[in-house]
């Protein structure tokens, strides 16, 4: 039974982070505020001593401290692991801490719970990240997140995110059932899905400070990097995946009461890639698949205009490289 009385839901998948974990634990413990809260770990069976470390500190955590742990893998690469730890979440707000990120300010939590107690016309609200390697140095690199004081659609179009996962502090729209989360089923990284959806159904604040760090590591163990260099070297990500996501989000916008620029934004992806896919014969997409899409377009000449400046934009980077 949902409980109001929770002010937000940290939410913590963990899959062989053993040298991570306890950074992670620790800088939610750091964190300072006047909210209620509750920590959900989901354990998913790991093949390091990722379990046998939160056995050994559990005893002295915080009641707030739930840990779950999986009798098997839940599989998906950890998706069904999140979800479980969803439908668990009881807080107002909530948000996501994967097991090898971190969090380097102490009232990180209390500001973005501000925020959005003082402004109920936003669904979430994100900041910047540091970008860090396995030793937690920082690394000379750049995260595609938002560099304004709101994320857009238009934000979303070019790639760009509100924030690293670990930044982004949401209503819990699970528990409230704010909008339709459901997508159709695409192998895309669900956080592309979650800003689409945040960005579709409301209004996404940024706050331009670095307070947490996001761990890239690509050549060894489970981070995310290290997951998606996986798959590609396995070829596991094929051209079917981009086509089916962006169809996903385009049908969803058509089907959803969306402002109208979700639906332009999003019909040009879809054809932009449909028409890109055409030319290479991709993922057996026809020309009749074309222009039957195209036909039956809210916005033809908008999509136009966008395929061919993208393609303009890609031949003129290729040239100047």
């Amino acid at each position: 039974m949902y409980n109001d009385k929770i002010d937000i839901s940290i939410i913590v998948a963990v899959y062989n982070h053993e040298k991570y974990i306890i950074k992670a634990i620790k800088s939610i413990l750091m964190q300072k505020g006047t909210y209620s809260y509750e920590v959900l770990i989901g354990e998913d069976c790991s093949t390091d001593n990722t379990r046998k470390i939160l056995k050994k500190i559990e005893p002295s955590l915080p009641p707030q401290f739930h840990i779950f742990y999986r009798e098997t893998n839940m599989g998906e690469m950890g998706e069904n692991n999140f979800n479980d730890l969803y439908s668990r979440s009881r807080g107002r707000y909530y948000i996501v801490l994967e097991g090898d990120d971190f969090w380097t300010y102490d009232y990180k939590l209390q500001k973005q719970f501000e925020f959005l107690e003082n402004h109920p016309d936003y669904l979430a609200v994100a900041h910047n990240t540091e970008i860090v390697n396995e030793k937690s140095i920082p690394l000379n690199q750049t995260y595609p997140e938002c560099k304004e004081k709101e994320y857009t659609i238009y934000d979303f179009r070019k790639g760009f995110l509100p924030g690293q996962t670990a930044t982004i502090l949401m209503r819990n729209y699970f528990a409230y059932n704010l909008f339709d989360w459901h997508l159709e089923a695409s192998e895309y990284p669900g956080d592309r899905k979650k800003a689409f959806l945040l960005v579709a159904n409301g209004k996404v604040a940024c706050i331009q400070k670095k307070w947490s760090a996001y761990r890239f590591v690509e050549n060894q163990g489970e981070s995310f990097s290290a997951r998606v260099k996986k798959m590609n070297d396995e070829h596991i990500i094929d051209y079917h995946g981009p086509r089916m996501y962006f169809k996903s989000i385009y049908n969803y916008a058509l089907s959803h009461s969306v402002r109208q620029e979700v639906v332009k934004v999003t019909e040009e992806l879809y054809i932009k890639l449909l028409l890109s896919y055409t030319i290479h014969g991709q993922d057996g997409v026809t020309p009749s698949m074309l222009f039957r899409t195209l036909y039956k377009a809210k916005y033809p000449v908008a999509v136009i205009i966008f395929s061919i400046q993208s393609f303009i934009k890609r031949r003129l980077i290729r040239f100047l490289k």
